[in-house]
């Protein structure tokens, strides 16, 4: 199991190879992506991380055990009970999910199955249900590729138990993890997990770490900047996202200036009237080349274009 020191170093060896190869910029090639391991935050926090896929939080105390990020799939979420049995054998008591992103919570089901309470943000719950056919399809290829059967993913095995509106109190073995919900940014109902006694914050989609967050969902870029902002001034000294690595106050900082960037750059795009496709092309984003999820800058763009053309999320508010 490795110790946030640890991992750091690790990734920081493979960023200065990448950097050292002399190579200009764009050209220079992303770190490898370091292998799937359980972090240990603090003796009752741990992060499962996961570099190419989503990332998961445990909370452990004597009282039992929570889950934040359900993963992708039911198999997926059992082999994720499976590594925290390695740490406890205490009931999972909670599972909660950050956002309305398949990867976050299609794991639900097997953690029902077990026993735990599924809870979310209520505009979360509202998304699974309306949005259900259509986040299920684009999950259709992940599922085919690692042979996962989609017939085990339904919609009343994912939906939460409970929901909250501003905020929900989840107290277990004396400590608190406080469930909040900061306004929208990646997408309506993307919470917060806090645990004080640790100064430690879950961020899920709101905050990711050296990460390209999906804008397809978005339906202002200024609200999740602000969220950002929020975020990074907490009293908090270790962010748990949900994709990316464990982060720092930099890091929150670096998001801030990342959506910024994305913003600006698009919007001088379309005031030189360019279209959709060809500001995708431009090279704007490129400073975020080492980024985890850097290929996907070009329909970031597209994603943010169509936002600030029409006033529309790209997912949320077409029908298809």
């Amino acid at each position: 199991m490795m110790t946030i020191a640890g991992r750091y170093m690790r990734i920081l060896i493979l960023v200065v190879i990448a950097v050292g190869t002399g190579l200009p910029g764009s050209a220079i090639a992303a770190p490898k992506a370091p292998k799937p391991e359980m972090i240990k935050i603090a003796d009752d926090l741990y992060f499962w991380f996961h570099y190419r896929g989503t990332n998961s939080a445990i909370w452990v105390t004597d009282e039992g055990v929570m889950v934040m990020e359900t993963q992708r799939h039911p198999r997926e979420a059992e082999k994720l009970v499976q590594r925290i049995r390695k740490i406890t054998d205490k009931p999972i008591r909670w599972a909660f999910n950050t956002q309305a992103h398949g990867d976050h919570y299609m794991g639900n089901g097997y953690f029902k199955k077990i026993g735990a309470t599924v809870v979310t943000q209520k505009e979360v719950a509202r998304i699974m249900r309306q949005y259900w056919d259509k986040e299920k399809k684009r999950r259709l290829g992940y599922f085919k590729k690692r042979k996962l059967d989609p017939d085990e993913v339904t919609l009343e095995s994912v939906l939460p138990d409970k929901t909250f509106d501003k905020e929900m109190v989840i107290t277990m073995g004396g400590k608190k993890a406080v469930l909040m919900y900061p306004g929208e940014s990646q997408d309506p109902g993307c919470s917060l997990v806090y645990f004080p006694h640790r100064k430690a914050l879950v961020t899920g989609g709101c905050a990711s770490v050296r990460s390209f967050s999906n804008t397809m969902f978005t339906s202002s870029i200024d609200n999740w900047i602000n969220v950002v902002k929020q975020v990074r001034d907490m009293d908090v000294e270790t962010y748990l996202p949900g994709h990316g690595p464990v982060g720092t106050k930099k890091d929150m900082q670096l998001m801030v200036d990342h959506l910024t960037d994305l913003q600006n750059g698009v919007k001088a795009a379309i005031a030189k009237g360019l279209s959709k496709k060809e500001a995708g092309k431009l090279t704007f984003m490129d400073k975020y080349h080492d980024w985890r999820g850097a290929g996907r800058a070009g329909r970031n763009i597209e994603f943010a274009y169509h936002l600030l053309t029409t006033g529309k999320s790209w997912f949320l508010d077409r029908e298809k």
